[in-house]
């Protein structure tokens, strides 16, 4: 018994193996693979899996570590950062999408409570697809992107209150009401357990990490997870919600990265075995019995999410592109889906016949999304070349920077150009950012950097400098490309966020790249070899190799001058400050000698910068005006003496500290 079991196992992962490997040559999801494999081991195809109770008992092990992982993804400060996203836009979705679902089930003569159940199913998409096929395009941090993450997250998060709700219909369904109230009470229960879950389990990883042991941290993990999975189905709930609340008290913890590395293996290992044994209930014949019934499904539920997707995403304010992109992207049914259909036959909530049609739609839906997302690329690169968006005002600007994107990289860098008193405008397509930061009195205005007509509305033929700072690494290429062909004289800056995507967007016209991953490598060089007292021009010549192998050897970023602290390691006590020629200062007009800096404080000024330029050279005779900025170095004791002489007598400070890290002229 036991040998055959095991061998029928084995067997189902070398298919997992060949399949997964297959489906990924064809770049589809290895999800849909599994599916496929289920359905050609299972009772409806070649039969060759024979103990299929103990499948389904080890799918239902899948189904908890698959959760707890799920739940070790999503923190809550994650969950204060996409609050927007994950209220505003999931809820309009999963809400939207029970709603009509079960009025639609409900006119086909579905029971209310059933009804209600598969308008749960079909409000939930595959987050394990759609991370896919953004994965392997690159395009997981563009907007379209980020905003299915959110979206996504937002349906993983709606799965714990729906399992909760499962068995109100179910008692709901059978007329009893002091069920009801037990239910209830098992809520406070759980809740009362959740509570003292999170004050327990910075301790106990604590204690645990503390031995050092790794074996002891994953059974540290499977106690944990298990643990938890056992409270809530001995509170009449599932294993599955009490794993998911697991992980994501685990979440917060400093250790969660290395509890999601250990549980990845297990993981993905069990959840092959329960898509496997999902695609097990995937029944062909019910094609071929109601061929209409199945089409006209799949058809109303990709067409039906898609189009919730896109109204949800509408009301964040995202461009119509983004829109259409996340809605095709979304537009399947999920993994979690199935989840719930276990828990819905157990409580009679799900009609064999509607679990026959909705197991093919789902298959074959997710199957589809690769599909979908190429189309939803190609119709937008399509649409992108027509129209543009209104925006007046660009004939003033002249010899400016624009910034397209307004990130953390864009915040900065236009931030810095206001400061100094230079002309910028921003082009941003999140419309709520835009009147959000309009407000504040920021340059930025709302449109698809993308369109000709966008670019010339900033003023592209008369700018100075264009700033690529987005995500999306497909729409800077065609940003620099159409700003190479509108105006050839702009000296474009693109951000990349890797080495290999620096030459085609040069190839697309971009005058300077600055990959993320060389510059974060760049820097940690620097830093280490000043930690060894490595002198500057043998670190200029480590860091010139390092651009010159990166093929980024025309980069003209200098290298950062030494800090103060690292000075002093050479000339203990030495120190130097940048500082402004006041008007009324006693020094302003005079000659350095006849200022005397040196020899009243000790201090000497060794650089010079007048009208934003820097002097050449400097001798005794140079004449020191109000608004220079000089550099004067010396005794750390004797630099606000130093500082005194270049403000006024009545405002000069007792005291002044040197600047941390200043820069040279």
């Amino acid at each position: 018994m036991l040998d055959q079991v095991l061998l029928e196992l084995a067997l189902l992962f070398a298919l997992c193996v060949g399949v997964a490997v297959s489906f990924h040559r064809l770049r589809l999801p290895p999800i849909v693979g599994f599916l496929v494999a289920g359905v050609l081991v299972g009772p409806n195809g070649i039969g060759l899996v024979q103990h299929e109770a103990m499948v389904r008992e080890l799918a239902e092990v899948g189904i908890v570590v698959l959760l707890f992982a799920v739940g070790l993804e999503v923190p809550l400060g994650q969950l204060a950062r996409l609050k927007r996203t994950i209220l505003l836009g999931g809820g309009i979705q999963i809400l939207g999408t029970v709603a009509v679902g079960a009025a639609v089930c409900w006119a086909l003569g579905l029971a209310p409570q059933q009804a209600v159940f598969l308008g749960f199913l079909l409000s939930l998409s595959s987050t394990a697809a759609c991370t896919k096929v953004l994965v392997d395009h690159g395009e997981i941090s563009a907007p379209h992107g980020r905003t299915v993450l959110g979206i996504s997250i937002a349906q993983d998060l709606a799965v714990v209150p729906m399992i909760l709700l499962i068995p109100l219909l179910a008692i709901s369904a059978d007329g009893g009401g002091g069920t009801a109230l037990d239910a209830l009470t098992d809520l406070g229960l759980l809740v009362a357990v959740v509570l003292a879950a999170r004050l327990l389990v910075r301790p106990l990883v604590a204690l645990v990490c503390r031995t050092r042991s790794r074996e002891l941290f994953v059974l540290f993990l499977a106690t944990w997870c298990l643990g938890l999975a056992v409270a809530t189905a001995h509170l009449g709930l599932s294993l599955a919600l009490g794993a998911f609340l697991a992980g994501m008290l685990l979440a917060d913890s400093e250790h969660h990265g290395q509890a999601a590395a250990e549980i990845e293996p297990f993981r993905d290992a069990f959840a092959s075995l329960f898509f496997v044994s999902i695609g097990m209930l995937f029944d062909w014949r019910a094609i071929a019995e109601a061929p209409w019934a199945v089409t006209g499904s799949l058809l109303a539920v990709v067409v039906g999410k898609a189009l919730a997707v896109m109204l949800a995403v509408r009301h964040l304010g995202q461009p119509a592109w983004v829109r259409l992109r996340a809605g095709l992207t979304l537009a399947q049914v999920g993994e979690f889906s199935f989840v719930l259909i276990q828990l819905g036959r157990r409580s009679g909530l799900m009609p064999p016949l509607a679990e026959r049609i909705f197991v093919v739609v789902a298959v074959l839906s997710i199957a589809l999304t690769p599909l979908l997302y190429v189309l939803g690329k190609r119709l937008v690169q399509r649409a992108r070349g027509d129209g543009g968006v209104r925006s007046a005002g660009g004939d003033d600007l002249r010899d400016h920077a624009i910034v397209i994107g307004f990130g953390p990289t864009g915040r900065t860098i236009a931030a810095a150009l206001q400061q100094l008193g230079l002309q910028v405008v921003v082009s941003e397509m999140n419309a709520a950012t835009v009147k959000a930061e309009k407000q504040k009195g920021v340059p930025i205005r709302l449109g698809d950097a993308t369109r000709p007509s966008v670019l010339k509305s900033l003023g592209i033929e008369r700018a100075r400098v264009l700033v690529l700072a987005v995500n999306d690494g497909a729409a800077t290429a065609r940003i620099a490309q159409l700003a190479r062909q509108l105006a050839p004289q702009v000296h474009v800056l693109a951000r990349a966020v890797y080495n290999s995507e620096a030459d085609a967007l040069r190839r697309a016209g971009a005058s300077e790249v600055v990959p993320q991953e060389l510059e974060a490598s760049i820097e940690m060089l620097v830093r280490v070899l000043r930690r060894f007292l490595v002198a500057d021009d043998e670190i200029g010549r480590q860091v010139r190799g390092v651009r010159d192998r990166a093929g980024g050897g025309e980069r003209a970023a200098p290298l950062s001058p030494v800090e103060t602290a690292r000075i002093a390691e050479f000339v203990p006590g030495i120190g130097f400050q940048v500082l402004r020629v006041e008007p009324d200062a006693a020094c302003a007009g005079k000659t350095l000698a006849a200022a005397g800096v040196r020899r009243h404080t000790g201090c000497s000024v060794v650089a010079l910068r007048r009208d934003g330029k820097n002097l050449p050279v400097i001798t005794p005779e140079t004449v020191l005006q109000p608004d220079d900025t000089v550099v004067v170095i010396g005794p750390e004791a004797r630099l606000p003496d130093a500082a005194a002489m270049f403000v006024p007598p009545t405002t000069a400070a007792p005291t002044a500290t040197p600047s941390p890290n200043p820069s040279a002229p």
